[in-house]
């Protein structure tokens, strides 16, 4: 297929390489199916992995090696040295799996059945999709939700969210609570859903981009200004940040801000961060007196998921990868099918030309017309099977028959190997009868040079030439 998937992850490479991959990606798609030899590309970035999904045209001699010096000339260093490069088979697997949540930091987890679909509709967006790699995500999608439909995984309500604020449940008191979210995209919004699950009293979002007013429309929430933002976080319980773009969300200085005002009103306790930015939305160091939970932290307490339950979710990814490839094979045959439809279609044609254009036809007229089509149909067929007993492919084209047309046919076994017969055949003179066997020096031929004549069994191949010649 020319599919090919490189990656990185928080399994396999770390935390930080996925951030440091994370910033090098930004137009990536369109750089990739810039090139020629570039088919189709996707960009999925997340908090668990960087991942850049790509088909290449057929024929070329070293294909990995192209896809690496692209990303390269990209600037996405991170995901050129990768390890982690996987082609045709194998990357559908991962992107099923990917799909259904069993390669998450929390194994089911549905947030990325999201990211994955934004991923795709941007891709599309961009022209960057070709057919097969939007097929297989969609495909993949499709899964997923019967994944989600037929395991108890994602009923368990493990995401990085959830199990983010359980932390953050052992140090603040939720219900009740004033929560400020810093930013507005996908963890946005799944955070705003998991707040109100856990009864807090009002939750607050603010972004530096200008789109709080929307998102607090959408989701039921309050807007904060920029010129309000110290004095609202100096008052809030929890700050969870995801916005992700690469520059803190929360500064230090701004940090060190709204410690001293909160000191100033007597407030108890540490302010906590939520920090659920792969690339880190909390600037480093933070002050005394802020305590952040990140990605780090959250990966540390995912629990175990049942085995049970991921053994279901297994089968039912193999189940959808091989639906895709049924499908994939019914369209790779389709040419053959529309060139058979073609060739009946234009036999159907030749003896309707033949038919008089106006008036009825008797009856003798139309049962020859048919009888010269069945035979016109029955000519390419009747022809390979001459050919097949001629080459000792006999079997092989009542296979075909079989499969093609579905008439079956008991026929007796072959009375003659001719492959064998063949074989023999072709390993003997056609002129002296002699075969290669009969051309190899044999210890009996010592009789040479006593008064005892060579025979043409003991030939040696130098004197083959002689031999047919006298023979003529």
């Amino acid at each position: 297929m020319g599919l090919f998937i490189v990656s990185v992850d928080h399994a396999e490479h770390g935390l930080g390489a996925v951030a440091a991959a994370a910033e090098q990606v930004k137009g990536l798609g369109l750089s990739l199916t810039d090139a020629p030899e570039v088919r189709g590309a996707m960009v999925l970035s997340t908090c668990n992995r960087v991942l850049v999904l790509a088909e290449l045209a057929g024929g070329l001699e070293d294909p990995e090696s192209l896809l690496r010096g692209l990303l390269r000339r990209h600037g996405a260093i991170a995901l050129a040295e990768s390890t982690s490069v996987l082609s045709d088979d194998d990357a559908v697997w991962r992107v099923f799996r990917i799909a259904s949540g069993l390669e998450s930091m929390v194994t089911g987890e549905r947030e990325i059945a999201g990211q994955l679909k934004r991923a795709l509709a941007d891709a599309r967006r961009d022209n960057t999709a070709s057919y097969l790699v939007a097929h297989l995500v969609e495909e993949a999608l499709r899964t997923s939700r019967k994944v989600e439909v037929g395991t108890g995984l994602s009923a368990q309500g493990r995401t990085v969210v959830a199990i983010g604020l359980d932390l953050v449940a052992r140090r603040v008191e939720l219900a009740g609570a004033r929560v400020l979210v810093m930013g507005t995209g996908s963890y946005a919004g799944a955070s705003c859903a998991q707040l109100r699950s856990r009864g807090v009293a009002e939750i607050l979002v603010h972004s530096a981009s200008g789109r709080a007013d929307g998102f607090a429309r959408r989701h039921e929430v309050s807007a904060v200004a920029q010129e309000d933002l110290p004095g609202v976080l100096a008052g809030v319980d929890l700050v969870v940040t995801c916005r992700g773009n690469g520059t803190p969300a929360l500064t230090s200085e701004l940090a060190r801000t709204a410690l001293r005002e909160r000191a100033r009103n007597l407030q108890v306790g540490p302010l906590v961060a939520l920090d659920l930015a792969v690339s880190g939305d909390v600037e480093e160091p933070s002050p005394a007196g802020l305590c952040v939970i990140g990605l780090e932290n959250i990966r540390d307490a995912v629990p175990d998921s049942a085995a049970a339950e991921q053994g279901r979710a297994e089968q039912i990814v193999a189940d959808g990868v091989r639906e895709l490839a049924v499908d994939l094979e019914r369209r790779r045959l389709s040419p053959a099918v529309v060139a058979l439809r073609d060739v009946l279609s234009d036999l159907v044609a030749t003896e309707l030309d033949r038919l008089p254009a106006e008036g009825e036809i008797p009856v003798g007229k139309a049962a020859q017309a048919l009888r010269r089509l069945a035979a016109s149909m029955a000519h390419i067929p009747a022809a390979r099977a001459r050919i097949a007993s001629e080459q000792g492919l006999g079997d092989r084209w009542l296979n075909s028959l079989t499969d093609v047309l579905g008439i079956d046919v008991e026929v007796d076994a072959p009375f003659l190997d001719l492959a064998a017969v063949e074989a023999t055949a072709e390993a003997a003179c056609p002129v002296t009868g002699l075969r290669i066997d009969d051309l190899a020096p044999d210890s009996s031929t010592n009789l040479v040079g006593q008064g005892v004549e060579e025979s043409p069994k003991h030939l040696k191949p130098k004197d083959l030439t002689t031999v047919m010649k006298e023979s003529r």
